[in-house]
C-alpha cells in the first residue's frame, strides 16, 4: 500500500504539539515529518525532523508528503509589527502550501481563525482570510480550513490576553447558541484530533470547519 506521510509545521505551538502526538499514534499515518527551527525532545520510529528557517523552505523538505498540517501562527505582541505578523501567519503557510502542491501532496490542513475574512475590519482576521483565499487557488485534492475560536490548553509561552479571553469565553459559553456557537472555546487537543481525522476521511474539495464540524471530526 502507498505510504501516508504527514508533514507538520508548527509542532512547538499549542495545537501543533497536540497534533504531533495524535499523528504519531494514529496508524493511518506511516511517517510524520516536522518542520521547524528547534529540535523536539521526541523520539519515535515514525518521526523525522527537518530543522530549518522557513525562509529557506524548499520542495525537497516535503518530498513524499501526502498530508500537510499547518499550525503556524503568532501574535501581534510577539511578532512586534504587522509586517512580521503577516510573514508568520500568511507568507510562511502559503510558501509551505506551494511547496507541498509542487511535490504532489494531496491534502492541506490549516489552523485558521473564526471570523477569517479578506475584508475583515481587523488586521488579524484580514490576514487569516487572505491566506485562506490564496490557498484556494492551489491544486490540492482536499483543503481543510479549521476556524476555531479561543483554544484551551497548556502553552510553552505566556499569552495574558488569551488567558483572560479564555476565562471570559468559558464563563459565557452557555450563552453562545445558534450562530454564536462558533465562538465557543475549544481544547486544542480536540482540534488536533479533528485535523488528523479529517486528513484521514474528510471528502475531497475545500471545506471550512468551525466549532460543530471540528467537534464532529474529533469524535
Amino acid at each position: 500500500m502507498p505510504t501516508t506521510t504527514a508533514v507538520l509545521a508548527g509542532a512547538t505551538g499549542l495545537t501543533g504539539s497536540y497534533c504531533l502526538d495524535v499523528l504519531l499514534e494514529d496508524a493511518f499515518y506511516d511517517r510524520v515529518v516536522t518542520l521547524g527551527r528547534r529540535r523536539l525532545p521526541v523520539d519515535h520510529p515514525k518521526l523525522k525532523q527537518h530543522l530549518l528557517e522557513f525562509e529557506s523552505l524548499s520542495p525537497a523538505h516535503l518530498e513524499g508528503a501526502t498530508h500537510v498540517f499547518c499550525c503556524l501562527g503568532t501574535t501581534m505582541r510577539k511578532a512586534g509589527s504587522e509586517e512580521a505578523f503577516r510573514r508568520v501567519d500568511h507568507d510562511y503557510p502559503l510558501a509551505l502550501a506551494r511547496a507541498a502542491a509542487s511535490t504532489g501532496a494531496e491534502r492541506y490542513l490549516l489552523v485558521s481563525s473564526v471570523g477569517a475574512d479578506p475584508k475583515a475590519g481587523t488586521f488579524y482576521l484580514r490576514v487569516k482570510g487572505e491566506l485562506e483565499h490564496d490557498l484556494e487557488a492551489l491544486p490540492f485534492r482536499g483543503l481543510y480550513l479549521f476556524r476555531p475560536s479561543i483554544l484551551l490548553g497548556s502553552r510553552n509561552e505566556e499569552r495574558p490576553g488569551e488567558q483572560v479571553g479564555a476565562r471570559m469565553a468559558r464563563a459565557m459559553e452557555w450563552a453562545m447558541i445558534g450562530g454564536l456557537r462558533r465562538y465557543r472555546p475549544m481544547p486544542a487537543s480536540t482540534l488536533a484530533r479533528a485535523m488528523a481525522a479529517a486528513g484521514e476521511r474528510a471528502p475531497d474539495g475545500t471545506h471550512v470547519l468551525q466549532f460543530d464540524e471540528i467537534r464532529q471530526y474529533a469524535g
